[in-house]
């Protein structure tokens, strides 16, 4: 991986996102930094005595009839989503339409939910002649990178790679590696994800999501903090505009970070929780893939997703790795888990903070786990500036990431 990587240097120079706070990459550290939580009451979880858990957090209306309407038919929320990030990225990137010769790495967690229950419905009363034809395209694995494909002509190599809660950051690491290694000259990456109640049912059936904060919503995603008891699901989309730091320069654009390490590994030992064997050896992956020490990475934005076992176990391999000195945070606090996009939206929001030299703390983190105490927990908000970060995305079903960002100067 260090080979591949040392090939072309490659940077951040565009970014879009649609998240709980509304459209704008701007709005995530904005709101983050101003302690905002976009986690509410869920009138239809608790309608459901079957799930204890209430809370959820969902992006704001947004109209996306500016997207030409022969493609919103077959479009899903989660390439409405895709399709608003991806303008977004490619406008700050400097470019009026997406150049030719980008490939394109989007992925989701599971295809559309509303749509294939709407399906199953139809299929129950035996309504099947009342289905649009463009509903396959909604529920195909890759409907996400299939859609916006059309929608913005994008004639390169597309991979729609989906691995849960990692598929953001894993598709970030895969694009800095084409575009490292020669393979594409350009790329958009990242993750999108659209929310429906079957999501927390889910992580309601396993335990894993909030239920104890249903009438104080904002403070139910609480990573590494002692009363924490689970997820808050979230939808959105986070995309990266990358490319080769010669072609960056060449056209004279804003550059947002350089990526310089990429590590990904599978867990085995169960399917359902990390272990801090496999996330200390994904980090070190990582590490060596960027040819650094840890002591080179001052600070690491955690996955930590609030839940019992994952928080404890990452900060445990945060701390086999760096030591007790790292300081970490986690976003979800703010937001909760937004899917196959908290690995793109959640790096850009440490981009954007790390060019401000403000820090944002990890809401609600008001008293540490003794378990996760081995690290040095951002409590409040900090003025740090920060030069080289690791990014951690860990998701069920074994697949972990982790991805090295450096400050571009």
């Amino acid at each position: 991986m260090s080979n591949v990587s040392a090939k072309r240097r490659v940077v951040i120079t565009g970014v879009g996102a649609i998240s709980p706070y509304g459209a704008g990459a701007k709005l995530l550290a904005d709101n983050m930094l101003a302690k905002k939580s976009s986690v509410k009451f869920n009138a239809e979880l608790a309608g459901n005595p079957d799930i204890l858990s209430h809370v959820s957090s969902t992006v704001p209306e947004i109209d996306f009839s500016y997207i030409p309407r022969h493609f919103r038919r077959s479009m899903s929320k989660m390439s409405l989503f895709a399709y608003a990030a991806i303008k977004e990225a490619v406008n700050s990137a400097g470019y009026e339409t997406v150049p030719e010769k980008t490939s394109l790495f989007l992925g989701s967690t599971i295809s559309s939910m509303d749509t294939w229950v709407n399906f199953v419905d139809k299929f129950s009363k035996n309504e099947l002649n009342t289905v649009k034809t463009t509903v396959v395209f909604q529920v195909m694995n890759h409907s996400p990178l299939a859609n916006v494909a059309q929608a913005f002509d994008i004639k390169g190599p597309g991979f729609g790679t989906c691995c849960a809660c990692a598929t953001g950051l894993v598709n970030t690491g895969l694009a800095y590696l084409a575009v490292a290694s020669g393979f594409s000259d350009r790329a958009l990456c990242g993750g999108t994800d659209e929310y429906h109640p079957i999501m927390t049912g889910c992580f309601s059936i396993m335990n894993a999501a909030s239920s104890g904060f249903n009438n104080n919503p904002e403070k139910a995603s609480r990573p590494f903090d002692k009363n924490r008891d689970g997820i808050v699901c979230s939808e959105g989309c986070g995309m990266f505009f990358l490319e080769s730091l010669e072609s960056a320069l060449k056209r004279n654009v804003k550059i947002y970070g350089e990526i310089i390490g990429f590590g990904t590994n599978t867990e085995t030992k169960s399917i359902s929780h990390p272990s801090t064997e496999c996330i200390s050896e994904c980090m070190n992956i990582a590490l060596n893939s960027a040819g650094l020490k840890p002591s080179d990475i001052d600070f690491v934005n955690a996955h930590a997703t609030s839940t019992l076992a994952g928080d404890v176990e990452e900060s445990k391999a945060i701390a086999s790795v760096f030591g007790s000195d790292i300081l970490v945070n986690s976003l979800k606090g703010h937001i909760g888990h937004t899917m196959a996009a908290s690995g793109s939206l959640e790096l850009m929001a440490m981009l954007d903070m790390m060019e401000r030299n403000k820090i944002a703390a990890t809401l609600n983190l008001d008293n540490i786990d003794p378990e996760c105490s081995g690290v040095r927990h951002l409590t409040e908000n900090q003025d740090l500036k920060i030069n080289t970060i690791m990014k951690n995305s860990f998701a069920l079903g074994g697949t972990n990431c982790s991805l090295i960002v450096k400050r571009y100067e």
